[in-house]
Parts: structure tokens; C-alpha cells; sequence
């Protein structure tokens, strides 16, 4: 099992995306500050609970999904 941080990153720069906005508008919209935004991606640092209710909430996933599950597809090189 991935360790949270590197899920909550994988995640993140998957569903942000996904979701039709850009990691500086994310950033807005939940009031992360950009650089904190980039250092939980990188895994540097874990956001506090109710930071991940926010981000769940604008991505429309559950807090622990987010944190904890793989919500980004896998590649498969064929």
C-alpha cells in the first residue's frame, strides 16, 4: 500500500486536471496557497484533516479516497 502523502500527490495532479481547473485555480477556490498546494503533491507535507475536507469537496471524492486510495487510472505500456 502507497503511503498517504504519495497517494494524496498522485491524486491530486490527476483530479485537479480532471476536474477542468488548473492547480493555481484549485488553489484559489480552496484558499491553499500555491506553494503548500505544490508541497502536498510532492508528498513534503500531509494537509491537516480539514484541509482534505476541502480539497475532497471541490474534487467531489471522499476526504479518505483522496488520501488513501488510487483514484488516478494506471498506465499500462503494451
Amino acid at each position: 500500500m502507497e503511503e498517504p502523502a504519495s497517494s494524496l500527490g498522485v491524486n491530486l495532479r490527476f483530479l485537479i486536471p480532471a476536474c477542468g481547473m488548473g492547480f493555481r485555480e484549485f488553489s484559489r477556490k480552496t484558499n491553499i496557497h500555491y506553494s503548500l498546494l505544490k508541497r502536498y503533491m510532492s508528498g513534503a507535507v500531509s494537509p491537516k484533516p480539514a484541509k482534505v475536507r476541502v480539497m475532497a469537496d471541490l474534487l467531489d471524492v471522499k476526504p479518505g479516497a483522496l488520501v488513501y486510495e488510487q483514484l488516478a487510472p494506471l498506465v499500462v505500456e503494451l
